[in-house]
C-alpha cells in the first residue's frame, strides 16, 4: 500500500480501484474532494447497504481515519483494501467461490460443470444445500441482484463485491 492509498494488485485490481474513484467522484456532490455525512449517506443508499443512523456513525467514524470530519477519496479506498485483506483472503473467496460454482455435478451435456461461474441453477443448490429453500422466482431475483453485469450469472468479482457489501 502507497500513501496515497491501495497498489493495483495488492487486493484490488487496477479496474476496481478505477470503479471506485469513479463512485467516489459521483457521490462528492459539492466537488471538494471529500465526503461529507450527508453524500456517505446517499452513497450508503446507492450500495443498498441497510444501516441505522448509529451503524452510519461508526461507518463513518471508522472510514474517516484522519478524524477530519470527512472522507477523502484515499481513506475510503483504503479502509475498502484493508477490508477486503482482513476479511476475505484471496484463497478463502476463490475457495469459496469454487465451491459454489461447482454445486452443479452435471449441466445439460452430462459434462462436469467447470466453468468458474454462478448459475441460477448453482446458487438454488447451495442454498439447497445450506438449508435455504427458495423458489426459482426467488432464486433468479438472487442472482439478478449480484449480477452487476447482466449476463444471467455471477463471477468471481459480482461474488467478491458482494461479499464486501455485506
Amino acid at each position: 500500500m502507497s500513501a496515497d492509498g491501495p497498489v493495483a494488485g495488492e487486493t484490488l485490481t487496477e479496474e476496481e480501484l478505477r470503479d471506485l474513484r469513479s463512485l467516489f467522484v459521483k457521490f462528492d456532490s459539492d466537488g471538494n474532494g471529500e465526503l461529507d455525512v450527508d453524500e456517505m449517506k446517499q452513497l450508503i443508499d446507492q450500495l443498498k447497504i441497510v444501516a441505522t443512523t448509529d451503524d452510519l456513525k461508526i461507518m463513518y467514524d471508522v472510514l474517516d481515519e484522519n478524524g477530519s470530519g470527512t472522507i477523502d477519496c484515499t481513506e475510503m479506498m483504503t479502509s475498502i483494501d484493508t477490508l477486503l485483506r482482513e476479511v476475505y483472503s484471496s484463497k478463502e473467496l476463490s475457495e469459496s467461490f469454487s465451491q459454489l460454482c461447482s454445486c452443479v455435478v452435471e449441466n445439460e451435456e452430462g459434462l462436469e460443470d467447470g466453468d468458474e461461474i454462478i448459475t441460477a441453477k448453482d446458487l438454488a443448490n447451495a442454498m439447497n444445500l445450506a438449508g435455504v429453500y427458495m423458489t426459482e422466482e426467488e432464486v433468479y431475483n438472487l442472482l439478478e441482484e449480484v449480477d452487476e453485469s447482466g449476463d444471467g450469472t455471477i463471477d468471481f468479482n459480482e461474488f467478491r463485491n458482494t461479499l464486501l457489501m455485506l
